[in-house]
């Protein structure tokens, strides 16, 4: 994996700046899985992805105004990509390259020192990765095939939303609606469901919509003290799939409608950190089909640490003290996550 980026900046006054910059990325990777039935061996899959890009942004200050355009070109393409069979066969597999252009728009507004509005539209795409074109893997009985003819995602958006920040308390208090279209999804549909099996395959779905309000915030009453968290409430469903009509409707799969956190800090540079984190994850569906349910879950975690004199620190860590069952997954067969954990430590520090 090697890279390269290139940035320029250029002020107008005191109230304007242009920023331009390019940028490369190479990605060169080779997969070689040993097969454990059949006839046995070993299948290596080769291939290199590229993805060059040209940028460039406007920002303008005037009195109260934060107002910015730009826009980016990238032109990215999958090539060299070979499979060995483990027979020692070579296939050739397909390539794909694509030119995209996204803009994006945004201004912010601050009606008072302690109150601004803002607002946001933009374009933007993700490249189908080297795994997705060209790697079938499995896990659990659920096998999911690679589609080498996938085409990018592109995505057009947009969010609006209040900011507030009160200095006595140390506090901000952000809330947004956004709204974002996605053609071409990159999503696993399925080709075949049994109480056992499931087979899957990377496919372009159509178009999905998500659609919701996010609410965050944080509290520093003092400067041992933080308390934050947010909430996010999505609503992400198909909107057209053509090669699939009856998804129409359907949720994404593993995007849940509703979402929170909090978090609470203290620390004292004499006697050490604790942190306190708790996340609701409500119900979401594991497959396209909206037939294999995740339960929502809570899960408590902790942080603790302490120094013992100047170059080491105790600590100890707890995921899930709360001790609920996570649905992790279903291939179909269910997958649980993480039991309750605790484990601790010593860290050593050199130098200061």
């Amino acid at each position: 994996e090697t890279g390269a980026a290139l940035r320029w900046r250029h002020e107008l006054g005191s109230h304007a700046m242009l920023l331009a910059g390019a940028d490369t990325h190479d990605v060169r990777a080779s997969d070689d899985e040993t097969l454990l039935v059949g006839a046995g061996g070993t299948t290596t899959t080769s291939a290199q992805q590229r993805q060059t890009g040209l940028w460039g942004e406007a920002l303008f200050t005037p009195a109260n105004w934060t107002l910015s355009a730009g826009g980016r070109v990238d032109h990215f393409s999958n090539f060299d990509a070979r499979q060995f069979s483990p027979a020692g066969a070579e296939t050739n597999l397909p390539t794909t390259s694509e030119t995209v252009f996204d803009p994006r728009v945004g201004v912010v507004r601050r009606i008072a020192p302690a109150l601004a509005l803002s607002a946001s539209a933009f374009r933007a795409f993700r490249a189908p990765t080297e795994n997705e074109l060209y790697r079938s893997f499995q896990v659990g009985d659920e096998i999911t095939e690679a589609n080498p003819n996938l085409q990018s995602e592109r995505a057009t958006g947009w969010e609006t939303g209040v900011q507030t920040d009160l200095r006595r308390w140390g506090s901000s208090v952000r809330a947004s609606y956004f709204w974002t279209q996605v053609n071409r999804p990159i999503s696993s549909l399925t080709l075949s469901l049994t109480p056992t099996k499931e087979l899957l395959q990377r496919a372009n779905l159509g178009q999905i919509e998500s659609r919701g309000v996010s609410l965050d915030f944080a509290l520093q009453p003092a400067g041992w003290i933080g308390f934050d968290g947010g909430y996010q409430y999505a609503d992400a469903t198909v909107t057209r799939a053509a090669p699939e009509p009856q998804l129409v409707g359907k949720w994404i799969p593993e995007v849940p409608r509703n979402t929170a956190t909090a978090q609470l800090r203290l620390s004292r540079p004499s006697l050490g950190l604790l942190s306190v984190q708790g996340l609701i994850n409500g119900r979401t569906w594991d497959d396209d089909q909206n037939t294999l349910l995740l339960h929502g879950y809570f899960e408590l975690d902790a942080y603790a640490q302490r120094p013992i004199g100047r170059h080491l620190v105790a600590f100890v860590s707890g995921e899930n003290l709360a001790g609920r069952q996570i649905e992790a997954g279903r291939t179909p067969i269910l997958t649980l996550g993480t039991p309750r954990l605790v484990r601790g430590g010593i860290r050593l520090n050199f130098g200061d």
